[in-house]
């Protein structure tokens, strides 16, 4: 049965190989209807920041993610290979992802534990342009822009919607500067729009 995986995300923990579980860095991962944003920044110092996102979908069994912007991607295009699969189940009432990290010593074994941002039931957006993305779930957003492949740069923010309006919360280079969801670009152009809970089920 596929578990529904439509809002917005935090991950408490990973373990690699059978390892205890620890936590790097602050990870947001939205999901709305097939497009998906991911912004994790560092608050360790052996960890590193990273970006990716795209369009995503049931692969069989498995919850496969492409990246259609990466930071990881030298030249600001991402592969095609580049894509994750993993294994999704509910565990006492947290969203547990399973399967295989590729590392320079062969595949490892991994597990993450996502729980839900409070506050992801209302309207929810996702809007794409070239080298641009926003998605917003409920009061919670992520924008990414990535200049690169014209020789500029990579930008990412993190937003939270409270009653001061759209706020920073993780920002990668001059994310902060990159339009949210109340300025988004007319030209950007949606790929999905909807209302409070509508897929939720």
């Amino acid at each position: 049965m596929s578990v529904a995986v439509h809002g917005a995300w935090t991950r408490r923990a990973a373990a690699i190989d059978g390892g205890a579980a620890f936590e790097t860095q602050w990870v947001y991962w939205l999901q709305a209807e097939t497009c998906y944003a991911d912004l994790r920044v560092p608050f360790h110092p052996a960890a590193d920041q990273r970006c990716f996102t795209g369009r995503s979908g049931w692969d069989g069994d498995g919850y496969r993610w492409s990246h259609g912007l990466d930071l990881e991607a030298s030249d600001g295009e991402a592969s095609p290979a580049a894509d994750d699969l993993g294994y999704l189940e509910w565990r006492d009432e947290a969203l547990i992802e399973t399967g295989m990290w590729p590392t320079a010593g062969g595949p490892v074994a991994y597990e993450e534990v996502w729980v839900r941002l409070p506050g992801d039931g209302g309207p929810w957006l996702a809007l794409e342009a070239e080298g641009a993305c926003l998605v917003r779930v409920g009061n919670h957003a992520i924008t990414v822009v990535d200049r690169r492949a014209s020789g500029g740069s990579f930008a990412a923010c993190y937003r939270v919607l409270d009653d001061r309006g759209w706020r920073p919360k993780a920002v990668i280079g001059d994310g902060a500067a990159t339009p949210g969801p109340d300025v988004a670009p007319s030209e950007w152009a949606v790929v999905h729009r909807g209302g409070p809970l509508e897929a939720r089920t």
